[in-house]
């Protein structure tokens, strides 16, 4: 409008130079005075707003203990890392790619004393006791007035004109591995831990204010987050969400002076009509005014936004409500961390104070009477209930004074509930301990004969372990290349006693074991029928494969195990070798790594090094002879005969590596580049026979020669013989 008017002016007195003069000037009181846009003012309470990088970006004042989500003030470009896995033998390799950052945020603009927890995308980072759970190198500078420039920073800077970022708390991150995070910088929110214990609202005000506004007592409070975009911004947060009066003060003429509303006993100021002013008749009540606005001028509905210490800060809401008339919903944002039974609190007096101070008093009384200031508690002779001083005006001879009904809250006691809150599990990993676990088939592949060894590392630790590196020994026992990451933790743990020995075609209802867990957030559950069918509760007993239909609880890590499958896999031969104190693994394909051959040879000691989160040094697993998954499987159901003429006919069952799910009326494949069998009579005069069938025939003077020597007993062991070796033993005894 001005820009308008001025331009016409100045062109009727000055022509086009006279017009162009009245356009600016026009602009700028458009601009400044007429049309002048308000200042951004960010939100006062978000929902652990998502960390930026924005310029301009308003960085909050902590008091307490906060969560906040800072700003990221300085960054370098992603790291890659290229790992090659896998190669040789004739296979290729594979590229493996890694990134990490370095990146540095923003937290409090004063200084802090130091950090608690860190979350990453909403997922525990940091814990309590300072453990991270991603690798990092991580350093905080608390913001002091002297602080020195990080020497990371600097190095990456050229130029020497590293800022220090005095007065500003910085949370640095070096080399963060970005692998979890979908390889980007997540969104980092940060527990700010600025003063031991709880603060008072007058240090806060008294802080935001520059000393300029002195409460004389008030609440308590976790934490507090101050941002504006100036002081009277900052301090509203506080003024709107909790009940305060302000006047100056008598003492200081630059402070202001400030109390909560609530009717303090000891301070309440007696007006009676005697110091009103009289009218022209003598009388004083005339003095006296009273309104009440309409009951739904009122809110009914009262709503408070605040932050949940309980529930690791997130933004939580108490709401308060009336009966009566009126529609109106007032909201309320305090960006405090209070319980919900405070939040609750508070959300109930400012309701209460907002229908109470309907009711307007006006007063005149002697001006040298007495002296009530804003925010004087009064009890008026012949009205009922307390009453608030809201201003003074001074007259010649008087003061007209006007008043607000004070709400009778009382030590005012509600109940609230904060919801249900689930929060990251914040434990150590521990020690890293491993299982190299050597199988007869691949876990994805049970039914399929494999072509190459099938070696398997799996892992656990304290509840809070989640994965560990794993990297080979090259030939001097050293650690060596990376391997890989075992993904999860396994269930694992000890045997505390002896499994006994069982046939394994039976199930096992006589033995039980007695499992001891390595920490009890791992659980064991049991199993109907179907689900063993289905392959569920599948585990390894030192080198036997078992399943379990039982697991019943002990302890807080002990659990007995009973009416099991033995001897699965085709380790039936390892039914009887068992002590105490042996390895258990459940056996789950999600929890491990599977090695490739590439990085040990068959038959041969492989040793390999895990690494954790909390391991100082790597921790070591050596398997004496992986290659299980080479070899055939034993035959099975021997049986012998002898022939009318007197010789021997022995005979048995074929088990193949590819025939596991056995169909009925269809031959078990062989898996072997032949079928060839190797039979060794273990006596005096014992000799080896190899055969390609499955059977074969002993003659009878051979076998008298086995009676002339007083053999009672014939022990043969049937081999099957495949590319790699031969298989374990199926025994057979007979008597001669």
């Amino acid at each position: 409008m001005a820009t308008l008017v001025l331009t016409a002016v100045g062109t009727a007195i000055g022509g086009p130079l006279g017009g162009a003069l009245g356009a600016i000037a026009g602009q700028q009181i458009d601009q400044n005075i007429l049309f002048k846009p308000k200042g951004r003012e960010a939100p006062r309470l978000q929902d652990l707003a998502i960390q930026t990088s924005s310029y301009g970006s308003q960085i909050p004042r902590i008091f307490g203990r906060m969560r906040v989500a800072g700003t990221v003030v300085w960054a370098t470009d992603l790291k890659e890392t290229r790992t090659s896995q896998g190669g040789g033998k004739r296979r290729p390799s594979t590229q493996v790619y890694s990134y990490s950052a370095c990146f540095a945020v923003a937290l409090s603009s004063p200084e802090v004393r130091q950090i608690g927890r860190i979350w990453a995308d909403g997922k525990l980072l940091r814990g309590s006791r300072g453990d991270f759970k991603t690798p990092c190198t991580f350093r905080f500078l608390p913001g002091s007035e002297d602080q020195q420039a990080d020497g990371f920073i600097a190095s990456a800077e050229s130029g020497g004109a590293t800022p220090a970022y005095r007065g500003l708390a910085l949370a640095i991150f070096e080399d963060m591995e970005l692998a979890d995070y979908g390889n980007r910088i997540p969104s980092l929110t940060f527990e700010i831990i600025a003063d031991d214990g709880a603060v008072g609202l007058a240090h806060i005000l008294d802080d935001i204010s520059h000393g300029r506004i002195k409460l004389e007592s008030g609440e308590m409070v976790v934490g507090y987050s101050a941002s504006g975009e100036d002081q009277r911004t900052a301090l509203a947060a506080l003024t709107e969400s909790i009940p305060m009066s302000f006047s100056c003060d008598p003492e200081a003429i630059d402070q202001i002076a400030a109390r909560e509303r609530h009717v303090d006993q000891a301070g309440i100021i007696a007006v009676t009509d005697e110091i009103f002013v009289r009218a022209s008749d003598g009388d004083g009540s005339g003095q006296l005014e009273l309104q009440t606005l309409a009951e739904n001028k009122a809110p009914r509905l009262l709503s408070l936004r605040y932050y949940d210490p309980s529930r690791d800060f997130q933004a939580g809401m108490q709401n308060a409500f009336r009966g009566g008339q009126g529609r109106a919903i007032f909201n309320r944002d305090l960006p405090a961390a209070i319980s919900a039974s405070d939040a609750k609190k508070l959300a109930a007096q400012q309701l209460w104070t907002f229908y109470q101070e309907r009711a307007v008093a006006r007063i005149q009384i002697v001006d040298t009477s007495l002296i009530l200031d804003p925010g004087a508690t009064v009890q008026i002779s012949d009205m009922p209930g307390f009453w608030r001083v809201r201003n003074r005006d001074i007259a010649r001879g008087f003061s007209q004074v006007q008043l607000s009904r004070v709400p009778g809250l009382g030590d005012l006691v509600v109940a609230a509930d904060h919801g249900r809150a689930v929060p990251d599990s914040d434990q150590l990993a521990g020690m890293t301990r491993l299982a190299l676990v050597d199988l007869p088939f691949a876990m994805d592949a049970p039914t399929q004969p494999s072509a190459q060894p099938r070696l398997y590392m799996l892992g656990a630790g304290d509840a809070g372990w989640r994965k560990a590196e794993v990297f080979r020994a090259d030939a001097n026992g050293d650690i060596s290349d990376f391997v890989g990451n075992i993904p999860a933790p396994s269930v694992m743990g000890k045997t505390l006693n002896r499994l006994g020995d069982a046939n394994p075609t039976h199930i096992d209802r006589l033995n039980s074991i007695i499992i001891d867990l390595h920490n009890d957030s791992m659980r064991l559950s049991n199993a109907d029928d179907e689900r063993l069918l289905a392959g569920d509760n599948i585990a390894m007993i030192g080198t036997e494969i078992i399943q379990f239909a039982e697991a019943a609880p002990i302890s807080g890590t002990r659990y007995r195990l009973s009416r099991m499958i033995r001897g699965l896999g085709c380790t039936e031969g390892e039914t009887g070798n068992h002590l105490a104190d042996e390895d258990f693994v459940m056996l789950d394909a999600s929890t491990t790594l599977e090695l490739d051959p590439v990085h040990y040879d068959p038959f041969v000691e492989a040793t390999f090094f895990a690494l954790g989160r909390d391991d100082p040094e790597p921790v070591p697993a050596t398997h004496m002879s992986p290659g299980r998954a080479l070899l055939p499987w034993s035959p099975v159901h021997p049986r012998s005969y002898f022939s009318s003429d007197g010789d021997l006919e022995i005979r048995w069952t074929r088990r193949s590596r590819a025939g596991l799910v056995w169909a009925d009326h269809v031959e078990v494949p062989i898996a072997e580049e032949s079928e060839k069998y190797r039979l060794v009579v273990a006596s005096d005069l014992g000799n080896v026979i190899e055969t390609s069938a499955p059977w074969t025939v002993i003659a009878a003077d051979q076998i008298q020669q086995f009676r002339d020597a007083e053999v009672e007993q014939l022990q043969i062991h049937i081999h099957q013989l495949g590319r790699h070796g031969q298989s374990k033993p199926c025994l057979i005894s007979i008597t001669l």
